[in-house]
C-alpha cells in the first residue's frame, strides 16, 4: 500500500510540473502576441517622416517614403495619378500628415494598416451622390405631369408622374436640375445640400405683337421663316 501511495505522489508531482510548464509557455506566447499587436498598432502612430523633394512625381515621393521607412504602398496607377509633379517638404511628420500633403483635395481614399498603405479612388462613396425628390406645380398650385427634370449638362433625367412628382438618384451636390415644360418658363435650381426640391413653374407670356397666324395654328414671329402678308 505504501508503494502504491508513493507512486501516486510521484505521478501527481510530475503532472503538476508539466501543467505548470504548459501554463508558463502559454503565458509567454500570450505576452509575445500582445507585444506584437501593440507594436503593430503603434508603428504608424509613432513613425515620423522627413523629406525634402523638389519637382518629383507622386510615384517617386511614395518610393522615397518606402526607402526611408518600413511603409509600403498598394495602388493601381491606372486609378491613381502618380505621374503628377509635386514638391514635398516635410519634417518629422506622421505618415497621415505626409499623405494628406500629397493627396489633399485629390479624391484619394487613404487606408493605413500598420505598415501597409492602400490608395484608392474616393469616387465610390462621394460621387454617387444622393436621392433628390420633389413635386412640380403651376402658379395656381396644380400638379404638372410630364415636366422634364434633367441634370443640366448630362443625359440624366426623368418626367414627372401624373401627380407632378419626380425622383432622381445618384445626384452630386454640385449638380443643377433643369425643369422645362411646354408653355412654361424653364427653371434651373442648384441641388446643394437639398434632398427635396419642389418647383413652381410660371407660364411663359407671349406678346400679341409677337404672334403670327398661320394656316394650322399660331407661332412666334421670330420663329417664322418665309414670306408673310399683313392683312
Amino acid at each position: 500500500m505504501k508503494k502504491k501511495f508513493k507512486d501516486s505522489e510521484v505521478l501527481s508531482g510530475n503532472f503538476l510540473r508539466q501543467l505548470f510548464f504548459i501554463m508558463k509557455l502559454t503565458l509567454f506566447f500570450l505576452m509575445t502576441s500582445a507585444l506584437g499587436l501593440f507594436a503593430t498598432g503603434s508603428y504608424s502612430q509613432n513613425t515620423r517622416v522627413t523629406l525634402d523633394l523638389k519637382s518629383v512625381t507622386v510615384k517617386e515621393a511614395l518610393k522615397a517614403i518606402e526607402n526611408t521607412s518600413e511603409f509600403f504602398f498598394i495602388y493601381n496607377n491606372e486609378l491613381i495619378n502618380v505621374d503628377r509633379k509635386i514638391d514635398l517638404n516635410v519634417k518629422d511628420q506622421k505618415i497621415t500628415e505626409v499623405l494628406n500633403n500629397i493627396f489633399g483635395g485629390r479624391d484619394v481614399e487613404i487606408t493605413v494598416i500598420d505598415r501597409k498603405i492602400v490608395l484608392a479612388p474616393a469616387f465610390m462613396g462621394e460621387q454617387q451622390g444622393k436621392k433628390v425628390t420633389g413635386k412640380v406645380t403651376d402658379s395656381s398650385g396644380g400638379s404638372l405631369p410630364g415636366v422634364s427634370v434633367v441634370v443640366k449638362g448630362t443625359t440624366t433625367g426623368i418626367i414627372t408622374d401624373a401627380d407632378g412628382n419626380y425622383s432622381l438618384s445618384n445626384i452630386p451636390a454640385n449638380a443643377i436640375l433643369q425643369f422645362s415644360f411646354v408653355g412654361m418658363k424653364m427653371q434651373d435650381i442648384a441641388v446643394g445640400n437639398k434632398t427635396t426640391i419642389n418647383v413652381t413653374l410660371a407660364e411663359e407670356t407671349v406678346g400679341i405683337e409677337e404672334v403670327v397666324a398661320i394656316g394650322y395654328g399660331t407661332m412666334k414671329k421670330i420663329n417664322l421663316t418665309g414670306a408673310v402678308s399683313n392683312i
